[in-house]
């Protein structure tokens, strides 16, 4: 009987133990004993586990409070008002852009103003839509009209940055240079680095799609997003005379344009007589019967030729002998 009772006092003390760990915070607590053994473990876990909350807790109140539980709805009013933060650096960022544009053409002395910009972006889109319309077709007039904006974007493209490096060199004024070049380097080496950052420059905005010369001339740089440099820094300046090459470039598109819509005419008159021997020496091949595919092949590139070729040069030199900004020559 001794043995069983003394079992039995065994297994309630373990009963018990088990009994403390697993209690509710209903029960009584018992009266404080001397920390020792599993007591004092247990004391400690509690107490690591409550100040670990109290953390928790901190951490939740600093950040606002966003607990992992939160509705919908509250995620949702985040995301939005991040995206309106983002807006509104974006719209900050091409503001200040524009304004500093705006300043350096007045200060490079380019004629050019706000208003003008924004007349000259009309143009331009007008320009853009004309190519996308004429760009690989077979049709005479859209495959005419996008071959002549084409010849008038590559001019135009040259004169401004004729213009710009002229009036820089007028203020004595750099390009300014965002490279960082090593302290090993040489004057040699930053001098032919220089010449190759510059001749990149000027190879990437002479390839400037009328949209994108649209963009610049606003100080707009899409690839950007919010992130743009920061003000006054060499890459931001450097945006900056982009933005203003780009208009100059545009008012150059406009003037040209405009010149060709008044003597339409005339330019249609000239380049009749070519388009005529094209279209009868086609026809002439299509009566006679075409018997292989290069003697069509050699017709349909002749005829194209004149469209690619011949009309964008008549109307070039019709503009060149009108406009003297088209011949580099400024007032």
């Amino acid at each position: 009987m001794s043995d069983q009772a003394g079992a039995r006092e065994k297994k309630s003390g373990f009963l018990d133990s088990l009994g403390r760990l697993f209690r509710t915070r209903e029960e009584p607590q018992a009266a404080p004993q001397p920390a020792g053994g599993f007591a004092k473990i247990e004391a400690d876990f509690e107490s690591a586990i409550r100040g670990l909350n109290e953390r928790i807790e901190e951490q939740r109140r600093g950040a606002g409070g966003a607990a992992a539980g939160a509705r919908p709805g509250a995620r949702q009013r985040t995301a939005e008002e991040a995206a309106a933060d983002r807006t509104r650096r974006i719209e900050a960022a091409h503001g200040a852009m524009r304004e500093d544009i705006v300043k350096m053409h007045a200060r490079l002395g380019t004629g050019l103003s706000g208003a003008n910009l924004d007349a000259i972006q009309e143009v331009l889109g007008e320009l853009e839509a004309m190519a996308v319309e004429g760009k690989g077709s077979h049709e005479l007039l859209p495959r005419a009209r996008y071959a002549i904006a084409e010849k008038l974007r590559a001019e135009a493209g040259e004169l401004a940055v004729a213009r710009v490096v002229a009036l820089l060199q007028k203020q004595k004024m750099d390009w300014p240079d965002p490279s960082r070049p090593p302290a090993s380097a040489t004057p040699d080496e930053i001098e032919r680095a220089r010449r190759r950052r510059l001749s990149d420059v000027r190879a990437a905005f002479l390839s400037d799609s009328f949209a994108r010369t649209a963009e610049s001339l606003q100080g707009i740089v899409k690839g950007w997003g919010a992130d743009y440099p920061d003000r006054g820094s060499p890459l931001w300046e450097a945006c900056v005379l982009e933005g203003v090459t780009a208009g100059l470039r545009g008012q150059l598109l406009r003037d040209f344009l405009e010149l060709l819509r008044r003597d339409r005419e005339q330019l249609l008159s000239e380049v009749e007589s070519t388009v005529g021997k094209e279209t009868a020496a086609l026809q002439q091949a299509m009566a006679g019967g075409v018997h292989s595919l290069e003697q069509a092949s050699r017709a349909v590139e002749s005829a194209l030729k004149v469209l690619d070729e011949v009309i964008p040069a008549v109307a070039w030199e019709r503009i060149r002998s009108q406009l003297p900004a088209a011949r580099g020559e400024v007032a």
